[in-house]
């Protein structure tokens, strides 16, 4: 199961707990007030359902429930813990989709997902026809793309950048094989990735910012 798969369905389920939550508050609130309070409990359901910040329900044990000496007709305590188990379990997926998404950024929409991490001002980054385009005034962490070469385009790898202030580092990676190239100043050069020991199939890049400013930097591989 993917990490996307997993937000989708912690989605779904986070609605439906939701929407359970309701059925069960307004079922309760009706029972309850037809014992409870001297009003209608059609308007007590409007009320607490309506109201938000669950200030309904509030308003209804304070004002509604007027009818102290009468029992209370019971509780939907059963149901109510189906709403908790679905809710926690919605959570719980949504939680491990992020963790997954964030450790292996392959796993969503073929792995060309951008991932940063760090600090940035004025930043843009731009993917289109085999060509990652980036542009940043101020920048200090790393940016992260990845993508399925072939054997042309392993041979076809070309990076021009500069940059004003600061170091800046491109880092490539498949399974045990890495690559990193420094990218601080003015660069524009071809590599051959087949040379360093990479195949067709997915590569890592990573362009690794160190207090870096005025980037322009173009990473082309069709």
């Amino acid at each position: 199961m993917s990490a996307i798969t997993l937000f989708i369905l912690s989605s779904v389920l986070f609605a439906v707990s939701i929407i359970l939550f309701m059925v069960f508050l307004g079922l309760w609130t009706y029972k309850d007030a037809k014992v409870k309070s001297d009003h209608s409990p059609v308007l007590w359901v409007l009320v607490v359902l309506l109201v938000p910040n669950m200030l309904g329900i509030l308003i209804y044990l304070l004002v509604g429930r007027n009818k102290k000496d009468v029992p209370a007709p019971g509780t939907f305590f059963k149901p109510m813990i189906t709403f908790v188990v679905i809710f926690i379990l919605s959570i719980f997926l949504f939680v491990g989709s992020t963790v997954w998404v964030t450790l292996d950024d392959t796993t969503v929409f073929g792995g060309g997902m951008t991932l940063n991490t760090g600090v940035w001002g004025g930043h843009s980054s731009r993917y289109a026809n085999g060509e990652w385009a980036v542009s940043t005034r101020s920048g200090n962490g790393t940016m992260r793309r990845t993508h399925e070469l072939d054997e042309t385009q392993l041979s076809n790898f070309t990076v021009q950048s500069s940059n004003s202030e600061g170091r800046l580092y491109l880092e490539l990676q498949q399974g045990d094989t890495n690559y990193t190239m420094e990218l601080t100043g003015q660069v524009m050069g071809d590599i051959d990735l087949t040379a360093q020991g990479f195949e067709p199939g997915r590569i890592r890049m990573t362009l690794r910012f160190v207090n870096a400013r005025d980037v322009s930097t173009v990473i082309r591989w069709s």
